[in-house]
């Protein structure tokens, strides 16, 4: 009886016309709050608007723009995404040529001989012309090459989130061979400083202004400064090998020191910033055109229960030679429209729709996860921005207090006033302060990025 339903319904709509099953696609509400809290980001310094966000403009150094650049064209991730494109490109033509009238041609030569005698031996020729068309009265064909173009789209998505993921480790691995860079430029002037208080503190023992056990300090920490040395030149040839190996060796990176002030455009957010923004991710958008696949596939699986209907014409000719193969006489044309009705298949239709249907709910529980995690990620480095700038801007006044200090420390150990020790007390938070101010500066500069790319890595207002 259900079977007969299903007849009747497709009935009427064979007289109808083609129909989908596909459920209405609804874009799945967003599980987090709708604004992010701005309100301990006090944005100090003027930088990059959502209107002009897009990663050459985010970058404001030309020497970081042309590293990142030369990673894109040379990066094989992003080639390897690119050739994924590709690859749902030419399944979507695929299925899409499924939706059109097939035309086939054959011919054959056959060769036939008695076992005893000639006769009856002979051979026949023949050549067919076959034309196929299914009509796609239930959308099945239809669903399947919707379900291959949000595939397509989807592809497209997560080649942009490629390309952002690439672009974020290679502005990362540029500013940590910027790190290194000046931390060595750092633990050099260390040593040159030291050099000299050295060659201070054995002026001062020649005229007795000081004793063997200062000489011996003296000597002390320009060890320890040069072993500081070789240890970031080990982290520098590091950095550089891990900035290489993602741009790619036909394009050799050479180290320029620059200012960590002057690498980044900070970006200015409004006063009230929407979760709605997260939409505009690659990861989302690829998130959400799976899920509309799915939505295809279910309208696919639900077709399949209907009858299909076919359309097959054929043109053959067969002849004993050659040169009367296109005969008039010799020529036989057939038209076969066929319907197949599903009748009883063990169950495999309604398995079919069953599996479609939880992998719809899967998309819809993925697409709700990756909003949950940006939402976390851009609240996270949102969190982070102000805590860093005020740990620097506390730094750098300590650094002043400390620069103070060394000098009057100095000139009271000139004095006698005070044992060496306590200038090199002096000198070492010195140097370990500017150290300190460089790691900040580098975290910043990872935060900024990691905000960028968590806000979509260059959108449109």
């Amino acid at each position: 009886m259900f079977k007969l339903k299903k007849l009747a319904v497709s009935t009427v709509l064979i007289l109808s016309g083609c129909v989908s099953f596909a459920p209405e696609y609804q874009q799945p509400d967003l599980p987090v709050p709708q604004q992010f809290s701005l309100s301990q980001n006090r944005l100090i310094t003027p930088g990059t608007t959502l209107a002009d966000s897009r990663w050459q403009t985010f970058f404001a150094h030309p020497a970081v723009r042309a590293v990142i650049a030369s990673a894109l064209a040379h990066n094989p991730d992003l080639t390897l995404a690119a050739l994924k494109v590709e690859e749902a490109r030419a399944q979507l033509q695929l299925s899409q040529s499924n939706q059109r009238p097939q035309l086939d041609g054959e011919t054959a030569l056959t060769r036939q001989q008695r076992i005893k005698g000639d006769a009856g031996s002979g051979s026949t020729v023949t050549a067919a012309l076959t034309a196929s068309y299914e009509l796609d009265l239930f959308g099945q064909l239809k669903n399947l090459s919707e379900a291959d173009r949000q595939n397509l789209l989807a592809s497209e998505q997560a080649r942009r989130a490629v390309q952002i993921a690439l672009i974020a480790n290679v502005a990362q691995s540029y500013f940590n061979q910027q790190l290194a860079l000046n931390q060595l430029a750092i633990a050099r002037q260390t040593w040159q400083s030291y050099q000299q208080s050295y060659h201070f503190v054995e002026q001062q023992l020649i005229v007795g202004g000081s004793n063997l056990l200062a000489v011996e300090q003296a000597r002390g920490v320009i060890d320890s400064a040069q072993a500081d040395i070789e240890k970031r030149q080990g982290e520098l040839a590091q950095a550089n090998n891990a900035l290489q190996l993602l741009v790619g060796y036909q394009a050799p990176v050479t180290a320029a020191s620059l200012s960590p002030d002057d690498t980044l455009h900070q970006l200015r957010l409004p006063a009230h910033l929407s979760s709605a923004i997260l939409r505009q991710r690659p990861d989302i958008m690829e998130a959400e055109h799976q899920l509309k696949a799915a939505d295809a596939n279910i309208g696919a699986a639900r077709a399949a229960f209907y009858p299909a209907i076919s359309l097959t014409s054929g043109l053959s000719t067969t002849s004993d030679a050659l040169g009367s193969l296109f005969s008039p006489v010799s020529g036989l044309w057939n038209f076969i429209p066929k319907i197949t009705i599903p009748i009883f298949n063990g169950s495999r239709n309604e398995s079919n729709l069953q599996l479609a249907t939880i992998r719809q709910q899967q998309a819809v529980a993925n697409y709700q996860k990756k909003i949950q995690l940006a939402f976390r990620e851009v609240a996270d480095a949102l969190s982070l921005r102000d805590s860093l700038q005020q740990q620097i801007n506390a730094r750098q006044r300590y650094l002043k207090s400390l620069e103070i200090s060394r000098s009057r420390a100095q000139r009271l150990y000139s004095a006698g006033a005070i044992s060496y020790i306590e200038v090199l007390d002096a000198e070492r938070q010195l140097f370990a302060t500017q150290q300190t101010i460089l790691d900040l500066k580098y975290s910043q500069q990872v935060n900024e990025i990691n905000l960028f790319v968590a806000l979509g890595g260059g959108w449109a207002a």
